[in-house]
Protein backbone atom coordinates (compact mmCIF):
# COMPACT_ATOMS: atom_id res chain seq x y z
CA UNK A 1 0.00 0.00 0.00
CA UNK A 2 1.32 3.43 -0.94
CA UNK A 3 1.66 6.28 1.56
CA UNK A 4 -1.00 8.90 1.00
CA UNK A 5 -1.01 12.58 1.90
CA UNK A 6 -3.86 15.08 1.84
CA UNK A 7 -4.27 17.75 -0.83
CA UNK A 8 -3.43 20.43 1.74
CA UNK A 9 -0.19 18.74 2.78
CA UNK A 10 0.63 18.04 -0.84
CA UNK A 11 0.18 21.70 -1.72
CA UNK A 12 2.37 22.86 1.17
CA UNK A 13 5.18 20.44 0.28
CA UNK A 14 5.05 21.49 -3.38
CA UNK A 15 5.10 25.16 -2.41
CA UNK A 16 8.06 24.71 -0.06
CA UNK A 17 9.98 22.61 -2.58
CA UNK A 18 9.41 25.13 -5.36
CA UNK A 19 10.59 28.08 -3.25
CA UNK A 20 13.73 26.20 -2.19
CA UNK A 21 14.44 25.48 -5.86
CA UNK A 22 13.85 29.11 -6.86
CA UNK A 23 16.12 30.55 -4.16
CA UNK A 24 18.89 27.97 -4.63
CA UNK A 25 18.99 28.28 -8.40
CA UNK A 26 18.70 32.08 -8.35
CA UNK A 27 21.80 32.33 -6.18
CA UNK A 28 23.69 29.90 -8.40
CA UNK A 29 22.63 31.63 -11.64
CA UNK A 30 23.74 35.07 -10.41
CA UNK A 31 27.06 33.62 -9.24
CA UNK A 32 27.69 31.80 -12.54
CA UNK A 33 26.82 34.80 -14.71
CA UNK A 34 28.95 37.14 -12.61
CA UNK A 35 32.01 34.87 -12.71
CA UNK A 36 31.35 34.05 -16.38
CA UNK A 37 31.39 37.71 -17.37
CA UNK A 38 34.44 38.51 -15.25
CA UNK A 39 36.43 35.47 -16.42
CA UNK A 40 35.21 35.28 -20.01
CA UNK A 41 34.30 31.59 -19.60
CA UNK A 42 31.49 30.59 -21.96
CA UNK A 43 31.21 27.20 -20.25
CA UNK A 44 30.21 28.68 -16.88
CA UNK A 45 27.84 31.13 -18.62
CA UNK A 46 26.25 28.17 -20.43
CA UNK A 47 25.89 26.44 -17.07
CA UNK A 48 24.30 29.65 -15.76
CA UNK A 49 21.77 29.63 -18.61
CA UNK A 50 20.89 26.06 -17.72
CA UNK A 51 20.47 27.06 -14.08
CA UNK A 52 18.25 29.99 -15.10
CA UNK A 53 15.84 27.57 -16.76
CA UNK A 54 15.61 25.75 -13.40
CA UNK A 55 14.23 28.94 -11.85
CA UNK A 56 11.47 28.97 -14.45
CA UNK A 57 10.77 25.28 -13.91
CA UNK A 58 10.40 25.82 -10.16
CA UNK A 59 7.86 28.58 -10.78
CA UNK A 60 5.96 26.35 -13.20
CA UNK A 61 5.92 23.37 -10.82
CA UNK A 62 4.55 25.70 -8.14
CA UNK A 63 1.74 26.83 -10.45
CA UNK A 64 1.06 23.27 -11.62
CA UNK A 65 0.80 21.96 -8.06
CA UNK A 66 -1.72 24.66 -7.20
CA UNK A 67 -3.89 23.95 -10.25
CA UNK A 68 -3.68 20.16 -9.96
CA UNK A 69 -5.01 20.24 -6.39
CA UNK A 70 -8.29 21.80 -7.50
CA UNK A 71 -11.29 19.45 -7.29
CA UNK A 72 -13.14 18.22 -10.36
CA UNK A 73 -15.84 20.49 -11.79
CA UNK A 74 -18.35 20.45 -14.64
CA UNK A 75 -15.73 21.63 -17.14
CA UNK A 76 -13.12 19.17 -15.89
CA UNK A 77 -14.94 16.02 -14.70
CA UNK A 78 -11.64 14.10 -14.47
CA UNK A 79 -10.11 16.79 -12.28
CA UNK A 80 -7.16 19.14 -12.87
CA UNK A 81 -4.27 16.79 -12.14
CA UNK A 82 -3.02 16.78 -15.72
CA UNK A 83 -1.89 20.36 -15.26
CA UNK A 84 1.35 18.80 -14.02
CA UNK A 85 1.80 16.82 -17.22
CA UNK A 86 1.19 19.95 -19.32
CA UNK A 87 3.67 21.86 -17.16
CA UNK A 88 6.33 19.20 -17.66
CA UNK A 89 5.72 19.43 -21.42
CA UNK A 90 6.31 23.20 -21.25
CA UNK A 91 9.46 22.59 -19.20
CA UNK A 92 10.82 20.29 -21.89
CA UNK A 93 10.41 23.01 -24.52
CA UNK A 94 12.13 25.59 -22.29
CA UNK A 95 15.03 23.19 -21.67
CA UNK A 96 15.37 22.48 -25.42
CA UNK A 97 15.40 26.22 -26.18
CA UNK A 98 18.09 26.79 -23.54
CA UNK A 99 20.16 23.99 -25.06
CA UNK A 100 19.85 25.58 -28.51
CA UNK A 101 21.00 28.97 -27.21
CA UNK A 102 24.03 27.46 -25.50
CA UNK A 103 24.97 25.41 -28.58
CA UNK A 104 24.77 28.39 -30.95
CA UNK A 105 26.86 30.60 -28.65
CA UNK A 106 29.49 27.89 -28.17
CA UNK A 107 29.84 27.20 -31.89
CA UNK A 108 30.12 30.93 -32.70
CA UNK A 109 32.77 31.32 -30.03
CA UNK A 110 34.68 28.30 -31.33
CA UNK A 111 34.65 29.53 -34.94
CA UNK A 112 35.47 33.16 -34.19
CA UNK A 113 38.55 32.43 -32.13
CA UNK A 114 38.71 31.76 -28.40
CA UNK A 115 39.62 34.23 -25.74
CA UNK A 116 41.60 33.08 -22.76
CA UNK A 117 39.87 32.61 -19.42
CA UNK A 118 40.78 35.06 -16.68
CA UNK A 119 40.99 33.76 -13.11
CA UNK A 120 40.08 30.13 -13.91
CA UNK A 121 40.31 29.27 -10.20
CA UNK A 122 37.16 31.33 -9.59
CA UNK A 123 35.37 29.35 -12.29
CA UNK A 124 36.55 26.10 -10.70
CA UNK A 125 35.24 27.24 -7.31
CA UNK A 126 31.80 28.18 -8.70
CA UNK A 127 31.53 24.89 -10.60
CA UNK A 128 32.38 22.96 -7.42
CA UNK A 129 29.78 24.91 -5.42
CA UNK A 130 27.24 24.20 -8.15
CA UNK A 131 27.90 20.44 -8.00
CA UNK A 132 27.26 20.41 -4.24
CA UNK A 133 24.12 22.60 -4.29
CA UNK A 134 22.63 20.79 -7.30
CA UNK A 135 23.18 17.44 -5.57
CA UNK A 136 21.34 18.69 -2.47
CA UNK A 137 18.49 20.12 -4.58
CA UNK A 138 18.23 16.89 -6.60
CA UNK A 139 17.82 14.75 -3.48
CA UNK A 140 15.42 17.21 -1.88
CA UNK A 141 13.16 17.59 -4.92
CA UNK A 142 13.18 13.88 -5.74
CA UNK A 143 12.12 13.08 -2.18
CA UNK A 144 9.22 15.54 -2.40
CA UNK A 145 8.28 14.41 -5.92
CA UNK A 146 7.98 10.79 -4.84
CA UNK A 147 6.10 11.71 -1.67
CA UNK A 148 3.46 13.77 -3.49
CA UNK A 149 3.55 11.54 -6.61
CA UNK A 150 4.26 14.53 -8.86
CA UNK A 151 5.58 13.96 -12.39
CA UNK A 152 6.62 17.62 -12.75
CA UNK A 153 8.57 17.56 -9.47
CA UNK A 154 10.30 14.30 -10.34
CA UNK A 155 11.15 15.67 -13.81
CA UNK A 156 12.57 18.79 -12.17
CA UNK A 157 14.63 16.62 -9.80
CA UNK A 158 16.03 14.57 -12.68
CA UNK A 159 16.91 17.81 -14.43
CA UNK A 160 18.84 18.80 -11.28
CA UNK A 161 20.66 15.46 -11.41
CA UNK A 162 21.79 16.19 -14.96
CA UNK A 163 22.91 19.64 -13.81
CA UNK A 164 25.34 17.91 -11.46
CA UNK A 165 27.07 16.30 -14.46
CA UNK A 166 26.90 19.60 -16.33
CA UNK A 167 28.69 21.51 -13.58
CA UNK A 168 31.12 18.61 -13.14
CA UNK A 169 31.93 18.77 -16.86
CA UNK A 170 32.61 22.50 -16.54
CA UNK A 171 34.86 21.85 -13.54
CA UNK A 172 36.87 19.19 -15.38
CA UNK A 173 37.12 21.34 -18.53
CA UNK A 174 38.37 24.40 -16.67
CA UNK A 175 40.77 22.22 -14.71
CA UNK A 176 42.22 20.97 -18.01
CA UNK A 177 42.49 24.59 -19.22
CA UNK A 178 44.21 25.60 -15.99
CA UNK A 179 46.98 23.04 -16.45
CA UNK A 180 47.27 23.08 -20.28
CA UNK A 181 46.14 26.53 -21.39
CA UNK A 182 44.29 25.03 -24.40
CA UNK A 183 42.18 28.00 -25.68
CA UNK A 184 39.31 26.09 -27.30
CA UNK A 185 38.54 23.78 -24.36
CA UNK A 186 36.03 26.25 -22.89
CA UNK A 187 33.90 26.25 -26.06
CA UNK A 188 34.06 22.47 -26.36
CA UNK A 189 32.81 22.11 -22.77
CA UNK A 190 29.97 24.57 -23.55
CA UNK A 191 28.97 22.43 -26.56
CA UNK A 192 29.05 19.34 -24.33
CA UNK A 193 26.81 21.15 -21.82
CA UNK A 194 24.33 21.98 -24.59
CA UNK A 195 24.16 18.30 -25.60
CA UNK A 196 23.33 17.33 -22.00
CA UNK A 197 20.61 20.00 -21.92
CA UNK A 198 19.17 18.72 -25.21
CA UNK A 199 19.14 15.15 -23.88
CA UNK A 200 17.18 16.15 -20.78
CA UNK A 201 14.67 18.18 -22.82
CA UNK A 202 14.06 15.37 -25.33
CA UNK A 203 13.56 12.78 -22.54
CA UNK A 204 11.07 15.05 -20.77
CA UNK A 205 9.20 15.72 -24.02
CA UNK A 206 8.91 12.01 -24.90
CA UNK A 207 7.83 10.99 -21.39
CA UNK A 208 5.07 13.58 -21.17
CA UNK A 209 3.88 12.72 -24.68
CA UNK A 210 3.51 9.12 -23.57
CA UNK A 211 1.51 10.15 -20.51
CA UNK A 212 -0.77 12.50 -22.47
CA UNK A 213 -1.54 9.55 -24.75
CA UNK A 214 -2.32 7.37 -21.70
CA UNK A 215 0.67 5.13 -22.22
CA UNK A 216 2.92 5.92 -19.25
CA UNK A 217 5.55 3.22 -18.69
CA UNK A 218 5.15 3.35 -14.92
CA UNK A 219 1.68 1.77 -15.06
CA UNK A 220 2.96 -1.82 -15.13
CA UNK A 221 2.72 -2.21 -11.34
CA UNK A 222 -0.91 -1.09 -11.36
CA UNK A 223 -1.86 -3.47 -14.19
CA UNK A 224 -0.23 -6.38 -12.36
CA UNK A 225 -1.83 -5.31 -9.07
CA UNK A 226 -5.31 -5.51 -10.65
CA UNK A 227 -4.63 -9.05 -11.85
CA UNK A 228 -3.20 -10.15 -8.49
CA UNK A 229 -6.10 -8.78 -6.47
CA UNK A 230 -8.70 -10.26 -8.84
CA UNK A 231 -6.98 -13.65 -8.50
CA UNK A 232 -7.69 -13.54 -4.76
CA UNK A 233 -11.44 -13.74 -5.40
CA UNK A 234 -12.86 -17.17 -6.19
CA UNK A 235 -16.02 -15.50 -7.54
CA UNK A 236 -14.06 -13.64 -10.24
CA UNK A 237 -12.62 -15.01 -13.46
CA UNK A 238 -10.83 -13.56 -16.44
CA UNK A 239 -10.21 -9.88 -15.59
CA UNK A 240 -9.80 -8.32 -19.02
CA UNK A 241 -10.20 -5.18 -21.09
CA UNK A 242 -8.08 -3.54 -18.40
CA UNK A 243 -7.16 0.08 -18.99
CA UNK A 244 -5.26 2.43 -16.70
CA UNK A 245 -4.99 6.16 -17.27
CA UNK A 246 -2.49 8.38 -15.46
CA UNK A 247 -3.61 11.94 -14.93
CA UNK A 248 -0.94 13.96 -13.17
CA UNK A 249 -0.51 12.26 -9.81
CA UNK A 250 -3.73 10.18 -9.85
CA UNK A 251 -4.96 7.15 -11.82
CA UNK A 252 -8.23 6.12 -13.43
CA UNK A 253 -8.97 2.41 -13.88
CA UNK A 254 -11.55 0.46 -15.85
CA UNK A 255 -11.80 -3.26 -16.52
CA UNK A 256 -14.19 -6.17 -17.07
CA UNK A 257 -14.61 -9.25 -14.87
CA UNK A 258 -16.60 -12.46 -15.30
CA UNK A 259 -18.85 -13.81 -12.51
CA UNK A 260 -21.43 -16.58 -12.05
CA UNK A 261 -24.33 -15.82 -14.44
CA UNK A 262 -26.76 -16.68 -11.62
CA UNK A 263 -25.38 -13.97 -9.35
CA UNK A 264 -28.02 -11.32 -8.67
CA UNK A 265 -27.29 -7.63 -9.29
CA UNK A 266 -27.12 -6.83 -5.58
CA UNK A 267 -24.45 -9.51 -5.02
CA UNK A 268 -22.47 -8.39 -8.05
CA UNK A 269 -22.57 -4.79 -6.85
CA UNK A 270 -21.38 -5.85 -3.39
CA UNK A 271 -18.52 -7.82 -4.96
CA UNK A 272 -17.33 -4.97 -7.17
CA UNK A 273 -17.58 -2.52 -4.25
CA UNK A 274 -15.33 -4.77 -2.18
CA UNK A 275 -12.89 -5.19 -5.08
CA UNK A 276 -12.77 -1.45 -5.72
CA UNK A 277 -12.15 -0.72 -2.04
CA UNK A 278 -9.23 -3.17 -1.87
CA UNK A 279 -7.62 -1.74 -5.01
CA UNK A 280 -7.87 1.83 -3.70
CA UNK A 281 -6.42 0.76 -0.35
CA UNK A 282 -3.44 -0.68 -2.20
CA UNK A 283 -2.88 2.62 -4.01
CA UNK A 284 -4.80 5.65 -2.62
CA UNK A 285 -3.81 7.69 -5.69
CA UNK A 286 -6.31 5.66 -7.71
CA UNK A 287 -9.07 8.21 -8.02
CA UNK A 288 -11.82 6.29 -9.80
CA UNK A 289 -12.55 2.73 -10.92
CA UNK A 290 -15.16 1.45 -13.37
CA UNK A 291 -15.81 -2.31 -13.23
CA UNK A 292 -17.99 -3.99 -15.86
CA UNK A 293 -19.52 -7.36 -14.91
CA UNK A 294 -20.03 -10.19 -17.42
CA UNK A 295 -21.11 -13.86 -17.08
CA UNK A 296 -18.55 -16.69 -17.08
CA UNK A 297 -17.34 -17.62 -20.55
CA UNK A 298 -18.57 -14.44 -22.15
CA UNK A 299 -17.05 -14.06 -25.62
CA UNK A 300 -16.89 -10.67 -27.31
CA UNK A 301 -14.78 -9.11 -29.99
CA UNK A 302 -12.98 -6.74 -27.63
CA UNK A 303 -10.58 -4.46 -29.38
CA UNK A 304 -9.21 -2.45 -26.49
CA UNK A 305 -7.60 -3.10 -23.11
CA UNK A 306 -5.32 -5.78 -21.66
CA UNK A 307 -5.82 -9.17 -20.03
CA UNK A 308 -3.57 -11.34 -17.86
CA UNK A 309 -1.59 -12.82 -20.76
CA UNK A 310 -0.98 -9.49 -22.50
CA UNK A 311 0.00 -7.81 -19.22
CA UNK A 312 2.55 -10.54 -18.45
CA UNK A 313 3.93 -10.29 -21.98
CA UNK A 314 3.99 -6.48 -22.07
CA UNK A 315 5.71 -6.10 -18.73
CA UNK A 316 8.13 -9.02 -19.24
CA UNK A 317 6.79 -11.30 -16.58
CA UNK A 318 6.54 -15.06 -17.10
Amino acid sequence: MKDFISSEERGELAKKGSYVGIIGNLMLALLKFSIGILSGSLAIIADGIDTSTDIITSFLTLIAAKISNKPADFSHPYGHERAETITTKILSIIVLFAGYQVLVSAIKNLLSGNKTIENPLWVLLVAAISVIIKYLLYNYKLKIGKKINSSSFIADALNMRNDIFTSLAVFIGILIFYFTGIPWIDSVIAIFVSIIIFKVGIEMFIETSDELMDGSKELGDIYKMIINICDEYSEIQNPHKIRVRKSGFVYFLEFHIEVNPNMIIKEANKLTFKLEKEIKEYNPYIKDIIIHVEPFGNIENEEFGLDKDSINKLFNEK
